[in-house]
């Protein structure tokens, strides 16, 4: 009866106990669960408001990137139009046609005063008919402004208006639009939205909002206050957000009970502000998926609890009904029972508990847990098997090799009945499984149960203790790791955060931290002290002691795992860089993480990142000088062009107009005269111009070669002499010339460089030279010890203007100018960066001497070779005879070219058969039996065959009469290399365009 009262009490018991604790499950099951759920949700709701976020990001950059583009286009042609004196059409047609490729390709209009627009196909129409308005677009500065076209009233379009200045108020504004239906194509075409986003740009001042949709055409916002606002007024107060340049996002109900989800933030342009818009049913789509998603997993678990512990109640009932059934059974069976029951006491993680006969080997297996372990060993067993042969089975145990010496020891039948003493006998013993395709470490707990007559039984528990033998191989080879690791620190500690103690885990050996005395200081902030006041450097002990405070500390690891402090220390008179590590490493005894402090040498890395800070610092430094090399460099360029432009204008344009001139007054030979000799001069200084730049560019190219030869320095000096002559007498200049110095009058030199380096150091001095000054050269020869060599030193003096000591820094570097003069005296700023080029190619040195508004003086030495005197009275004289009933076949494929060469020619008594061709010419050729030219003049560039080809076929020709005609080479192709291919295709002479007639009569002297 008493039995039956405690099983009944034990039973209520035991339903109450689970009947909270299915309760209290359930509760904080569902608290995590509705916590998850939030912060699920919430992420949902970013990711939708992320996708409205895209969107703005899309549109306001298309809108941005298109008015900063044509917002600096804009200006570029406000600045090119400004500054004038008259702003009509008529003024300002030329300057339009000049640029109107610009302005049609960037579609960019001029509206003028007057509301004129002149379109940037350079058509003239009225503002009215665009609804633009000078007055009002003029009184602002550059803005952008709406409009509706009169002819397109549902397009919006967008106005970026920048006014054109002169003398600082406005006298024209330059303006481009674009309709915003560009913006809106890329976001309209979404199909997770279904057409339902929509794109708004707000004017911020007056309300006003465009879109791409027909009816809201610049309607306000405030108009949809009162349809679009709820009771609590919040789409009021996002409105009052946004119109203030806020950013922000919201779903907000109106009066019809329609949710709507939108995003805004503002614009970089004119306070506008862009807000995207989508129906909250289609905006949060994923939100309500998700909350449905979530709701049938929370019925589920729900589902799953109430059955879970359902089961759990009929189990525990039935266990206890088991153990009452138990207590029934006789005495021997009530002590096995008590025996099975205090081993399993002895270890709850038993996978199973075997009952073996010692004598016989026999066993009985009680399971303690049905696992996939279990039933992987109890496949090896076969209960009518004695436990001894099945254990001494290796291909059937599959034991490690290195555990089966130890399996053998333990599981025979002596060792088992060892353990039948009086006393109770217990063995523990670890082996390794292969299970399931890993090893797997098992636990083999072993008792004797005898009666004292050397009969009884043995029980074997089987547990799994892999993960614990794991984890300890993982402990010693972390703490091998840290071993290891520890030896690249001088001292390590571990600190108890608490208590501040710390212990000596590893001291490098003969080091600073090798202190006997270190062992005495038990206390963490003691040894920082210590180490503080004797090593560290002075400048950094008050910041060492405050970075290694135990609040700052703590502080540190709390938001990271590792915390590092790096300070100097004065180490045997020589300072160091070093670096006090702090980690989180394990429990401490107080369960507070404990702290591992290390202290380490950073000095050689340290040391190495100085050296490349410092290296990066003067690299950045070049890069800076560089930067503004470069923009100095393009600064020059851009007035060089403009200068270039005006050069070649200059010149150009009075050969244009003296030839409209001269051709107007044909029958006054006078004027007619005069119309030619500037023609002629103006010709000259283009043909100086080209030259220049055409000899600044084989500069820097590399191809600068000169051309020696011996020449008379006298000869030089006097053609440089004529050709300044009437520049002197213009300015009514005074020109001396000392030559006495010079003894050896004949060297090797390149004629034509020297000339042109002492015409351009002549020419500067006559230009910036005013009126009735004067000028000077002198020429003086030096004899040096080397053999047939002579220093000539050629020295120019004005008393002009001069140069600025600033100026004079720069004065050899291409397209620089003196600011002060650049504008009053024409030059393009190449003249002494050719110079100094040519004189260094000639082995020659340049020096300048200068002060502002006292003179110049220009020092250039050179070492020429002398010429020996040819014996006998040898010379090179060449004799200019008659040219009448010479014949010269010339080849020209330009007429204009031909006819004027042929007229030069004739005049000079020469037969001339003229071909247009290469082709042409060798076929003519090919046919003569003897020679029928004297000479040939070949052009270069022809279309059919060129002048290279023609005059090596013609080299070619069997009859060497006709074969070794003399060709010269007289083309457009005015460079060195040009020059060298004439001669390598088998030219005799070769001869620039355009040609000068004197120059042309000199070579054909030389073959006639």
């Amino acid at each position: 009866m008493l039995k039956n009262i405690d099983g009944i009490h034990n039973e209520k018991v035991m339903r109450r106990d689970h009947l909270v604790f299915a309760v209290v499950l359930v509760a904080v099951s569902t608290l995590l669960f509705f916590i998850a759920s939030q912060k699920i949700l919430k992420i949902v709701e970013d990711g939708c408001f992320n996708r409205l976020r895209e969107y703005a990001e899309v549109s306001s950059n298309e809108f941005i990137m298109n008015n900063l583009h044509y917002g600096g286009t804009l200006q570029f042609v406000a600045d090119a139009l400004g500054d004038r004196e008259n702003y009509s059409i008529d003024s300002l047609q030329p300057k339009l046609n000049e640029m109107q490729p610009f302005l049609r390709d960037q579609k960019i209009s001029v509206l003028l005063p007057g509301d004129v627009v002149v379109l940037p196909d350079g058509a003239v129409t009225e503002s009215l008919n665009m609804g633009l308005s000078y007055k009002e677009e003029s009184s602002q500065d550059a803005h952008v402004a709406v409009h509706l076209e009169s002819d397109k009233p549902e397009e919006k379009l967008l106005f970026h208006f920048v006014p054109v200045k002169s003398r600082g108020r406005t006298v024209a504004v330059v303006f481009w639009k674009f309709s915003l239906g560009l913006i809106h194509q890329y976001l309209r075409n979404d199909n997770r939205y279904n057409r339902k986003m929509f794109v708004y740009v707000v004017n911020r001042d007056d309300g006003r909002f465009i879109t791409d949709t027909k009816h809201d055409s610049l309607k306000s916002i405030y108009d949809y206050m009162n349809e679009m606002d709820n009771e609590k007024g919040l789409f009021s107060m996002y409105v009052d957000s946004m119109l203030a340049g806020a950013t922000g996002e919201a779903c907000v109900e109106n009066y019809w009970e329609e949710s709507n989800c939108f995003y805004y933030r503002p614009l970089a342009v004119n306070h506008w502000s862009i807000v995207i818009s989508a129906p909250e049913k289609t905006a949060m789509a994923a939100i309500h998926k998700v909350r449905s998603i979530l709701l049938c997993f929370g019925i589920l678990v729900l589902v799953l609890f109430v059955a879970y512990f359902a089961l759990l109640r009929r189990v525990a009932i039935r266990c206890i009904s088991s153990e009452f059934d138990r207590s029934k059974q006789d005495d021997v069976g009530r002590v096995r029972y008590m025996q099975m029951k205090l081993l399993g006491l002895l270890s709850k993680n038993f996978i199973h508990i075997y009952y073996v006969n010692p004598e016989s080997g026999s066993y009985v297996v009680y399971p303690s847990a049905m696992n996939d372990l279990y039933k992987e060993i109890l496949s090896r067993f076969d209960c009518n098997v004695s436990l001894y042969d099945i254990m001494n089975n290796d291909e059937l145990t599959k034991i490690h090799k290195d555990d089966l010496e130890l399996c053998h020891s333990v599981f025979n039948r002596d060792a088992f009945l060892e353990m039948m003493g009086p006393n109770e006998s217990r063995k523990v013993v670890d082996m390794r499984w292969f299970i399931n395709g890993n090893w797997v470490w098992l636990r083999h707990t072993l008792i004797g149960f005898a009666d004292g007559k050397g009969e009884g039984y043995v029980l074997i528990g089987v547990e799994d203790v892999n993960d614990e033998k794991v984890a300890v191989e993982a402990e010693r080879e972390r703490l091998s790791v840290i071993k290891g690791l520890s030896e690249d620190f001088s001292l390590v500690s571990f600190i108890n955060p608490s208590t501040r103690e710390d212990h000596l885990y590893y001291v490098k050996k003969n080091n600073w931290a090798d202190n006997p005395n270190w062992k005495k200081v038990g206390n963490f902030e003691d040894r920082l002290k210590l180490i503080a006041n004797t090593l560290v450097h002075p400048d950094d002990r008050k910041m060492f002691m405050e970075m290694t405070s135990g609040d700052v500390v703590r502080e540190k690891l709390l938001k990271k795992n590792a915390y590092y402090v790096n300070y100097r220390m004065i180490i045997n008179g020589v300072i160091e860089y070093w670096q006090l590590k702090f980690v989180m490493a394990g429990k401490a005894p107080d369960a507070q993480n404990q702290i591992v402090a290390g202290f380490i040498s950073v000095d050689e890395s340290t040391r190495l990142q100085l050296e490349q800070k410092e290296q990066l610092e003067t690299q950045a430094e070049a890069l800076k000088q560089a930067l503004s090399a470069a923009q100095a460099a393009n600064s020059a360029k851009k007035e060089f062009l403009n200068s270039i432009s005006h050069e070649i204008r200059t010149p150009l344009n009075a050969v244009i107009g003296l030839t409209s001139i001269a051709s107007t007054h044909l029958e006054d030979a006078e004027r007619v005269k005069d119309c030619l000799v500037k023609i002629d001069q103006s010709s000259d200084r283009l043909l100086s111009i080209i030259n220049d730049i055409l000899d600044m560019s084989r500069i820097e190219s590399g191809k600068f070669d000169l051309n020696e030869g011996p020449m008379h320095l006298f000869e030089v000096i006097h053609e440089v002499e004529r050709d300044i002559r009437n520049d002197l007498q213009a300015k009514d200049l005074k020109f001396e010339l000392d030559c006495v110095g010079i003894n050896d009058d004949e060297v090797v030199c390149d004629k034509e460089r020297l000339r042109q380096v002492l015409l351009k150091v002549l020419s500067n001095a006559i230009k910036f030279t005013k009126e009735g000054g004067s000028v000077s050269m002198s020429v003086k020869e030096t004899p040096l010890t080397k053999s047939s060599y002579a220093a000539y030193e050629f020295r120019i003096k004005d008393n002009g203007i001069g140069m600025s000591e600033e100026f004079l820094k720069t004065v050899y570097e291409p397209f620089t100018r003196e600011s002060a003069v650049s504008r009053d005296v024409r030059g393009m700023g190449l003249g002494l960066a050719i110079t100094k080029n040519s004189v260094e190619m000639m082995g020659g040195q340049i020096e300048i001497a200068s002060r502002l508004n006292v003179g110049t003086e220009v020092t250039m030495t050179f070492e020429f070779k002398l010429v020996q005197l040819k014996k006998n009275g040898e010379g090179d004289t060449l004799v200019n005879s008659g040219f009448a009933g010479k014949r010269i076949l010339l080849v020209e494929d330009n007429i204009l070219n031909r006819e004027i060469t042929m007229e030069i020619l004739q005049d000079n008594g020469f037969i001339v058969t003229a071909v247009e061709d290469g082709d042409i010419a060798v076929k003519m050729l090919s046919k003569a039996k003897t020679r029928p030219f004297d000479v040939v003049l070949m052009d270069v560039r022809m279309p059919v065959m060129d002048g290279y080809e023609a005059t090596k076929r013609i080299r070619a020709f069997e009859n060497k009469d006709v074969a070794e005609i003399p060709i010269i080479a007289m083309t457009a192709n005015a460079f060195d290399e040009d020059r060298k291919a004439s001669f390598e295709a088998g030219m005799n002479e070769h001869i620039a365009k355009p040609v000068s007639i004197e120059k042309l009569k000199d070579v054909l002297a030389m073959f006639l």
